[in-house]
């Protein structure tokens, strides 16, 4: 099994940005900015875990600034394999966040706390949510292993993956295969 990635814990609320009440595309800005340094500064593969549970609201604006347009340079690759966790429970808080992940067409991984069990913010197809959860469920799986699962060939196998991995809502591993061929393992990041 592969070592446990690094992690950060970035608490919004007490932060020195950090309110109660998380208004405006500056304040989001100025978050964003803060958790991009923190995300920067992780090894490969890390995990940065945003904790929002002490903000008693969350505008639309400062969601978008801070974790919209965060979340989707995960997902174009500026920050390699690194991965964002969101760390929240109040299902009203996170309106604002689905509303900017769904506008965006991109999502991200949900957790109640640190190493409880995920869910996804955002927009994923249902196919994608199907493989995800089989990954979730596996710990860490092969394409191969997956492909088999789901009833799948392992070229739509490993699409459905991918796309789940620059979501960055997974793990992806290389593996040593057959000469001329790739396999894959995966996992979840949460």
């Amino acid at each position: 099994m592969a070592k446990e990635p690094a992690r950060a814990i970035y608490d919004v609320a007490s932060s020195e940005i950090g309110d109660k009440l998380m208004v405006t595309r500056g304040t989001g800005r100025r978050v964003r900015e803060a958790l991009a340094d923190v995300l920067e500064g992780l090894p490969p593969s890390g995990i940065l875990y945003v904790d929002t549970r002490g903000i008693d609201l969350m505008d639309y604006s400062f969601a978008d600034e801070a974790l919209g347009i965060l979340v989707s340079r995960v997902a174009a690759g500026e920050y390699g394999e690194r991965h964002v966790v969101l760390v929240e429970e109040d299902r009203e808080l996170l309106e604002n966040v689905e509303a900017s992940l769904r506008q965006r067409a991109l999502a991200m991984i949900r957790v109640d706390e640190v190493g409880e069990s995920p869910e996804i913010v955002g927009e994923v197809p249902e196919h994608l949510v199907e493989t995800l959860q089989a990954i979730y469920k596996a710990g860490s799986i092969t394409n191969a292993d997956l492909a088999a699962k789901l009833g799948l060939n392992h070229t739509a196998c490993n699409n459905r993956a991918t796309r789940l991995f620059k979501l960055g809502l997974i793990h992806r591993r290389k593996n040593s295969a057959a000469p001329g061929g790739r396999q894959y393992s995966y996992e979840g990041i949460a």
